[in-house]
């Protein structure tokens, strides 16, 4: 993918084309302004004729050569937009910017080796320079040098969280990193429990759980204590609402880890549902720890303690759910009975109320969804 920000990057560069020291004459000005002008109404092609006849009064002006080498990228003319800024960095070779845009018209052309460069010439002067950052990524990435561009993007993400270009590119890296480190598992070793195990995983993501179920046990064939694939194995049952199976892989899992929060989770689920609400507590708790936010478990556990009877318990944890979660059908729908259960009618009408509501905005959204899919088809006519 191709981000180049050429007119942002034009717009935000100073129009003071003048070298200090340097006192422009009223032809050069008026050629400079009309250049300016002619680039805000974007005829580049006018003003990089303008600029290089600026240039015949000015030949050393790093500021026009800069000019000049943004509107030929500008055009697409790469070659020449690199060529004016490297008579710039000829001169001054940490120019402010100038790297930078050089590194970007390389990119452009597909010279990823010499973008990378020039993006870290830019930064050594510059380590906060964002747009430098995420051009390095991309062009250590189009280089298969994707580990590197990874920690190009998390460092930016780390002064930047919000970034979401660069969080987008960091989602598409991790995809083709994992998928290049399971190429090379299944080149090194094919028929190894660890390239199984990659298989199993992928047909799990996919939603294929009965081959995903059998390349775990598989795995587990060769290798018994191969760790995690009890939890894998579980969790897969759990999706296929298989309770039985899941429970007791679960429970194998949690004596390889009796913390892992997932596997404490879908076995508090299977519990809730068994209505073995004691045993599930516990459970929910070691999650909660983990995932402060994961509603599904407030909720679970706000149902454990309803259900031991336990209803001031329930009442925090729900109210809990419903901070963390305020269109929470289901939330409100409990508290609408436990508050019934204490005789606290206003508070129990309160969430009713929040219920009906919430339900009529699932409702008009529905319907809005169906008015924006088109006319649906009509039903044939059957009493001809």
């Amino acid at each position: 993918m191709r981000n180049t920000p050429l007119g942002a990057l034009a717009l935000t560069i100073l129009t003071a084309h003048s070298t200090p020291g340097q006192t422009a004459s009223p032809s050069l000005d008026n050629l400079l302004s009309h250049a300016v002008e002619l680039e805000k109404g974007r005829d580049f092609a006018g003003a990089e004729k303008t600029y290089r006849q600026a240039l015949l009064a000015s030949p050393d002006d790093p500021e026009i050569l800069k000019r000049l080498g943004i509107v030929c990228q500008e055009q697409g003319e790469y070659d020449q937009s690199i060529a004016a800024f490297q008579e710039i960095l000829k001169r001054a070779p940490v120019y402010p910017e100038v790297n930078l845009l050089a590194g970007i018209s390389y990119y452009a052309l597909n010279q990823f080796d010499q973008a990378a460069e020039s993006m870290k010439k830019e930064l050594a002067a510059d380590p906060k320079d964002r747009q430098a950052r995420y051009y390095l990524a991309l062009a250590l990435h189009a280089s298969n040098r994707n580990l590197e561009a990874i920690q190009q993007l998390e460092g930016l993400l780390t002064d930047h969280p919000a970034d979401i270009p660069a969080l987008y590119q960091l989602a598409l890296f991790y995809k083709d990193g994992a998928q290049e480190a399971s190429q090379q598992v299944a080149k090194l070793a094919p028929d190894s429990e660890w390239y199984l195990a990659l298989r199993a995983e992928a047909f799990a993501d996919n939603g294929h759980l009965d081959e995903a179920i059998q390349q775990y046990k598989t795995v587990l064939s060769k290798n018994p204590s191969f760790p995690g694939m009890h939890f894998e194995l579980g969790q897969v049952y759990w999706k296929k609402k298989d309770a039985e199976n899941a429970q007791a892989e679960l429970k194998l899992a949690l004596q390889e880890d009796p913390n892992q929060p997932l596997a404490n989770f879908y076995l508090a689920d299977i519990l809730t549902t068994q209505k073995d609400y004691q045993q599930a507590i516990p459970h929910l708790e070691i999650t909660i720890a983990a995932y402060p936010k994961m509603t599904k478990a407030y909720f679970l556990l706000g149902k454990c303690h309803a259900g031991t009877g336990d209803v001031q318990q329930a009442l925090r944890v729900f109210q809990q759910a419903s901070e963390l979660d305020p269109k929470y059908q289901e939330v409100h729908y409990q508290l609408y009975r436990l508050y019934a259960r204490l005789n606290n009618k206003e508070e129990s009408q309160r969430h009713l109320e929040i219920v009906k509501r919430l339900q009529q905005e699932d409702s008009s959204e529905l319907r809005e969804n169906i008015q924006k899919s088109g006319p649906q088809p009509t039903k044939p006519n059957t009493h001809e």
